[in-house]
């Protein structure tokens, strides 16, 4: 089994192209930093083998995650299914060094939450007396 390991840009230029985008990574990590392309599934490595076969076959499909290891794992997994080698490609490096390249990417906002400040006076008002 030879599955393509491409660059950040090649997969770009892929995607651009219209090849599908099938980020790996966990809810949680998606949540934080997110590929910012119009062809992206996020399919999570923990629950791939139950939802890979939503995925079109006749597309080429490029394979993503932090950086680059389950990403290969799934790869791998879609050619032992029977999916052509020729169409799946792993993303080397994966959302790290999509950053680095400058590639588009979409970030969580950050939020903070403060308590109230009590009163100064003591009264429990918030608005002192």
């Amino acid at each position: 089994m030879n599955i393509k390991e491409i660059t950040v840009k090649e997969a770009f230029g892929l995607i651009t192209e219209g090849a599908l985008l099938v980020d790996v990574r966990e809810k949680d990590e998606v949540l934080q930093t997110a590929f910012q392309v119009n062809e992206i599934e996020n399919i999570p490595y923990s629950t791939f083998d139950d939802n890979y076969s939503n995925l079109s076959q006749n597309r080429k499909i490029v394979l993503a995650c932090h950086l680059g290891i389950r990403s290969l794992r799934a790869a791998q997994f879609l050619v032992i299914q029977g999916w052509d080698e020729a169409k799946i490609y792993n993303m080397d490096g994966g959302i790290e060094a999509w950053k680095k390249a400058g590639l588009p990417v979409k970030s969580a906002p950050r939020t903070f939450s403060f308590a109230k400040p009590e009163s100064s006076c003591g009264c429990g008002s918030g608005g002192c007396c």
